[in-house]
């Protein structure tokens, strides 16, 4: 009778804790899964992947376009940037990315543009080649043979890199960004229907801003975190969140993001802002630091020993951000929604496809860029 009683007891502790097991198990709000790649290059070598690139979605099809990246080294073993012109279309079959066509080309190299979503193509204006910033604007769409056209806009008033841009039903706006000189607080708005009258000027921001994340939501533009480097080559990192009440021209200050971070992208749902990944700025700054004192002494021993350390900080640094924030347009507040299940990837741009979060390539650590094309399922 003991064995029975022992026997029957485990069987019932058995069960409790199989159920409170299966009651703990959630599932992930958001599902994520490498959906796609960048293609080889023309030698067969895997893609080395891409940075600032200009992303989006024009009639089912997903577009990639631009970017930079380092294929011949990383910058402290002496690599140079590299920028691109070339226009990646992929068809979707379910949750798969697929190649369709890789013949268009950009007018010109850019990486870091302000990219916004339109009903009829992909708007973006600036970024950046090797000569500096640009202030380069177009409208990638389709054409009457369903190939793609690239149509110039009016340029911008000023040469803008690492801005973002909202697009509303009618105008695009171009928030912030690193000028030539320094960082921008202004906000430019282009109308959808009197393109060729060209920019005006509408809003000044609380801060100047570049690598921000920016997001049309409930009729007001929201813009979070993001980065201002100063006279003296550091830079102030951001956790500050504000909506710009277009219709009044009225700043509010909303509830910060938990902790300073910059680079990051965001994409606006019904209820809610998802903030994703970002780069936190612990190494950044130490760098940023060791690269001031390095440009100020003349000590070579000093400055040698000063650029090992600052060189062995990037080759070791742990990646960015794997965090995604919820922001609730309701009651202003933040909290922890999910996490990348990849090594996250900055100044990249994210879009909704399908109801789906496209997350496309970007720097996963100083130098290093990811060729995957990751999908999220937003599961509640």
């Amino acid at each position: 009778m003991r064995i029975i009683r022992k026997i029957t007891i485990l069987f019932f502790c058995v069960s409790f804790f199989l159920r409170v097991s299966a009651q703990d198990v959630y599932p992930s709000p958001i599902s994520w899964k490498d959906a796609g790649v960048l293609p080889a290059s023309a030698k067969g070598k895997d893609n080395f992947g891409l940075s600032g690139v200009v992303a989006g979605e024009i009639n089912q099809q997903i577009i990639i376009a631009g970017g930079n990246n380092f294929p011949e080294g990383l910058p402290w073993e002496g690599g140079v940037k590299k920028y691109y012109d070339q226009v990646f279309v992929y068809d979707v079959k379910g949750d798969t990315i697929i190649m369709a066509d890789s013949s268009v080309r950009l007018p010109s190299k850019v990486g870091y543009a302000a990219v916004a979503q339109l009903n009829d193509g992909i708007f973006y204006a600036g970024g950046e080649n090797e000569k500096g910033p640009l202030t380069n604007v177009y409208l990638i769409q389709k054409n009457s043979k369903n190939g793609l056209v690239i149509i110039s806009w009016p340029d911008l008033p000023e040469a803008l890199t690492n801005a973002v841009a909202v697009a509303t039903s009618n105008a695009v706006y171009v928030l912030g960004g690193a000028t030539k000189n320094g960082v921008s607080d202004k906000v430019w708005a282009i109308y959808l229907n009197d393109i060729n009258a060209g920019w005006k000027y509408v809003s000044t921001m609380p801060q100047p801003t570049s690598f921000a994340a920016a997001v049309f939501a409930q009729g007001q533009v929201y813009i979070m975190g993001g980065r201002k480097k100063g006279t003296d080559g550091i830079s102030e990192i951001y956790n500050q969140t504000f909506a710009w009440n277009i219709a009044n021209n009225t700043w509010s200050k909303k509830a910060p993001l938990p902790y300073v971070v910059s680079a990051a992208t965001a994409v606006a749902l019904p209820d809610k802002i998802l903030f994703i990944g970002g780069d936190k700025g612990v190494v950044f700054h130490e760098v940023e630091m060791l690269a001031s004192k390095i440009a100020t002494t003349n000590d070579l021993v000093v400055k040698n020993n000063l650029t090992e350390i600052k060189d062995k900080l990037q080759q070791t640094h742990p990646g960015f951000s794997k965090d995604i924030l919820a922001y609730n347009l309701t009651t202003n507040t933040w909290r922890s929604y999910a996490q990348l299940t990849v090594a996250a990837p900055v100044t990249t741009y994210a879009f909704i496809f399908n109801h789906k979060i496209i997350l496309p390539a970007g720097e996963v650590k100083p130098g290093v860029r990811t060729p995957l094309i990751q999908l999220g399922t937003i599961n509640k």
